[in-house]
């Protein structure tokens, strides 16, 4: 994966640039040479962080860029295709760090998102630290390792999706309940208002058309006898208002002939006769139609008691506003009972998904429990070929929830990588028990049980590279050479980049990188020189016997000849 490496102005390195051949690379030199200065530009170039970040030259900018044969990596292509870059065989990668602190990233040159290349970092770079063996004896790793070795991530991804939507749901249906029953009493109250002014079934400006008919009812003697008065004057009467129109008119007619202007009083005198005819007519029915009714005048007094009553109590003017409460009641009740819908509905999703989760929770504990009877198996194999012929392994996994529970204890119980609980138990000598891996494995022991899961695991992965730093602590002797093989093992399938101390690992390499330092006018500077043959040899012997002497490097050339054969 990693074909170069560019390093200008970052700490002891005024400016670097560095080749990579496939394979396995090995960083070496002494002690405080800065070998994790190499690893630790790669790290930055992933927008990792770096506390007391300092540049050899204060005045200028940092700039670290790496390049990446991509081409063995399928699912990274898919991957940018996605973000919308179109992969080529090579991909570049930089980070500069200005004077100011200010980070800028770039892909392919184009400026991009930190996020990006963080993202990219786990497609692309597996990094191995010491560290590693403490966070192996967490369970919540440990399953984490299980799950990458059984490849079960959809069915993770879908329980923990379901997982965090019934957590939500179960809360919002707790929201819900606590609303409902806050509600109980407005409940009440609205149907209760609901039904009064529902039963009252009011009519717009109804109050007033009853007033009207109120006052007509408590004036109907007054109004008859007016009416009758008023028509017996206008046309019954011997010398009535029609009369006296009517002889008018007769007058008029006898020269209208004579005068146009009389020939229109004549049509307007004939207009009053109809006129006055029609009212005298409608007088006299009036006569008839009014009466007092006591019957009708006291249901109308009733009423309008009843509506006023309602006015006051609602403390409304109007019957338009009642209507507009009834209207508003109405609505509220329909809301509860919408409120009562929701509930229902989500009880029943709830416990359907619940039914899902405990189905997917299930097929992932049988996938998960066939995966790591193979693992244990696998693990176990490449232990003993670690220099600990006698070891035995084996993943532990205890289902947490039992059947018959409910749903919030379920959830309580689970986490988002499922139903589980997963241990690793180890025994690195024969007749011993196996124990959980955190009572009894020593440094050294992890550190190879470590390294046996990076193989297992990157038979199962997409080309990597692969950044070992210094996990060969604790191992010496024959061990470092079992160990040395294995990780030339990982190298035909993935980059391997290697800091260690151990010349067993180093002679082993494909090619090899040494750190040195030298003192500069202002601070020491580092240089990252590859090695030839011969200049090999020489940091061999070096790592071996911590001198260049002739035993050493006779001892180094063993090694390396042994290696070769």
């Amino acid at each position: 994966m990693l074909t170069e490496l560019y390093i200008r102005n970052y700490l002891f390195v005024p400016e670097q640039r560095i080749a990579f051949c496939k394979g396995m690379t090995v960083i070496s030199g002494e002690t405080g040479a800065g070998k994790s200065i190499l690893v630790g530009a790669i790290s930055l170039i992933f927008g990792d962080t770096a506390p007391g970040l300092e540049p050899f030259d204060p005045a200028k900018p940092i700039y670290l860029e790496a390049s990446f044969d991509i081409s063995g990596n399928s699912e990274l292509q898919d991957y940018l295709k996605e973000q919308g870059y179109e992969p080529e065989s090579e991909l570049c990668l930089a980070r500069e760090i200005g004077t100011s602190g200010k980070s800028t990233y770039f892909l392919g040159g184009r400026k991009v998102s930190a996020s990006l290349l963080k993202d990219l970092k786990t497609q692309m770079i597996d990094f191995h630290h010491q560290r590693d063996q403490q966070r192996l004896l967490s369970p919540a790793y440990q399953m984490t390792l299980l799950d990458l070795y059984a490849q079960d991530r959809d069915l993770l991804d879908s329980f923990a999706a379901l997982y965090r939507k019934l957590r939500l749901d179960l809360k919002e249906l707790e929201r819900l309940r606590a609303e409902d029953e806050s509600n109980r009493n407005l409940k009440e109250l609205y149907q209760y208002q609901f039904e009064e002014l529902e039963s009252a079934a009011l009519r717009e400006n109804e109050d007033r058309e009853l007033q009207q008919e109120f006052e007509l009812l408590s004036h109907a003697r007054e109004i008859s006898e007016t009416a009758g008065s008023v028509a017996y004057s206008l046309y019954d009467r011997e010398e009535s208002v029609h009369s006296q129109i009517r002889q008018a008119l007769a007058s008029v007619k006898r020269y209208a002939a004579l005068n146009p202007k009389l020939g229109s009083i004549e049509q307007l005198l004939q207009e009053c006769l109809e006129l006055i005819s029609e009212a005298a007519s409608s007088l006299n029915d009036l006569t008839q139609s009014v009466s007092a009714d006591p019957g009708r005048l006291e249901a109308i007094q009733e009423r309008l008691d009843a509506i006023n009553g309602l006015l006051y109590k609602h403390k409304v003017q109007t019957i338009g506003e009642l209507l507009a409460l009834f209207a508003q009641r109405k609505a509220q009740i329909e809301a509860f009972a919408d409120l009562g819908v929701r509930i229902a509905q989500l009880e029943r999703s709830v416990g359907e998904d619940y039914l899902r989760l405990r189905g997917l929770g299930d097929k992932l504990t049988k996938a998960r429990r066939k995966a790591a009877d193979q693992l244990s198996r696998e693990l176990q194999a490449n232990i003993g070929l670690l220099s600990i012929p006698e070891a035995q392994f084996k993943i532990i996994i205890d289902k947490m929830a039992e059947d018959k529970i409910i749903i919030p204890e379920y959830l309580d119980l689970c986490s988002e990588s499922g139903q589980d609980r997963i241990q690793f138990f180890f025994s690195a000598n024969k007749g011993s028990d196996l124990k959980p891996l955190s009572a009894v494995a020593s440094g050294g022991e992890l550190s190879r049980v470590l390294l046996a899961i990076k193989k297992v695991l990157s038979e199962r992965i997409e080309e990597k590279l692969i950044i070992l730093d210094e996990i060969d602590a604790g191992i010496g002797g024959k061990t470092a050479e079992y160990v040395a093989q294995f990780i030339h093992s990982l190298a035909s399938r993935h980059r391997i980049l290697c800091i260690t101390h151990l010349a067993q690992i180093a002679a082993i390499a494909h090619r090899q990188i040494a750190l040195r330092k030298e003192a500069g006018k202002r601070k020491n500077v580092i240089s990252m020189v590859p090695l030839d043959p011969q200049q090999r040899l020489e940091e061999l012997a070096r790592m071996l016997s911590g001198d260049v002497s002739p035993v050493s490097l006779r001892h180094a050339q063993e090694l390396v000849s042994k290696y070769n054969k």
